[in-house]
């Protein structure tokens, strides 16, 4: 494989495929977003002929997955199947984003990469086929497992948090959840650092990353109103340790922990702290905000 970086970045309009743009951006590596939209994903010939006019040597997959036949910015089995099989044909590394759901959580338990997956949720079943459609198929493959992303596009437990605060005087949520807050752009940089070692080492097959503070929802929300009110005057007055709260139905019912030794071993990347990103994420969504008031 040639040492040279050119990566296709398919579902760029989601919040680790902008993270992408941007820390490809900084270090100048070429790259083409393409959102889940802009393209008949449904069209193998279509996926064939765009692929191959490209000519990228990384495909960085960031749709969310679904089930049953093509569909707009989404990743079916079908469509992994396809991409599968195209970058087997042109010798392009195929890199997929997954996450957590394809393990059913036990307190306590840590998931290693090689655990075989018992997925309970719709989301991790239709996960677990993708994944093992892609391996089956394509060689050259990275399949990179995340916890519970954040991001500064407001479309996850972050907002979830900010919402609930702006409603109700007292937070009422769970010190027992368990959860490995993760940020998209820490995911990115991961991807981009894996992207670059494996040009100098066959280093092939599914890895694991989450941020190196596992917490709870409770402890979690604490720290972003916190950081809110430097920004905010958010109505909320207290929170409480509450595992019966209603509240809590707005998030996950669990979050399997995985372990990130592999990727440690493999490529030295280490676990980030998630407060740090929080911070700067939380300034971002508000200096965006005002920008557009």
């Amino acid at each position: 494989m040639s040492n040279n970086l050119h990566i296709l970045i398919l579902g760029a309009e989601h919040s680790v495929g902008r993270a992408l743009i941007e820390r490809a951006q900084s270090l100048k590596i070429p790259l083409h977003a393409i959102q889940g939209t802009d393209w008949d994903l449904g069209d193998r010939a279509l996926l064939l002929q765009r692929i191959s006019d490209l000519s990228p040597n990384y495909l960085i997959t960031c749709l969310p997955v679904a089930a049953g036949s093509a569909a707009d910015s989404v990743m079916t089995d079908g469509i992994a199947h396809d991409l599968a099989d195209i970058c087997e044909q042109l010798g392009i590394v195929l890199v997929h984003l997954s996450n957590n759901s394809v393990f059913a959580g036990q307190e306590g338990e840590v998931f290693k990469e090689d655990d075989e997956p018992s997925p309970q949720s719709e989301e991790g079943q239709y996960a677990w086929l993708v994944e093992q459609t892609l391996t089956q198929r394509v060689k050259q493959h990275f399949i990179l497992r995340v916890g519970w992303l954040f991001s500064s596009l407001g479309e996850d437990d972050v907002s979830r948090v900010l919402e609930l605060a702006r409603k109700h005087k007292t937070l009422n949520l769970s010190d027992t959840k368990p959860m490995c807050p993760t940020s998209a752009c820490d995911v990115a940089y991961v991807l981009i650092a894996m992207v670059q070692q494996s040009r100098y080492a066959t280093l092939w097959g599914t890895y694991h990353y989450t941020s190196s503070e596992p917490t709870t929802l409770f402890k979690f929300a604490e720290v972003i109103v916190a950081e809110a009110r430097q920004m905010e005057n958010l109505p909320v007055q207290s929170l409480e340790s509450d595992a019966r709260s209603p509240q809590n139905a707005c998030f996950s019912d669990t979050s399997p922990k995985l372990s990130t030794r592999k990727i440690l071993f493999n490529f030295g990347i280490k676990p980030r702290p998630w407060r740090q990103a929080l911070s700067r994420i939380l300034k971002r969504q508000y200096s965006q905000a005002r920008k557009a008031s």
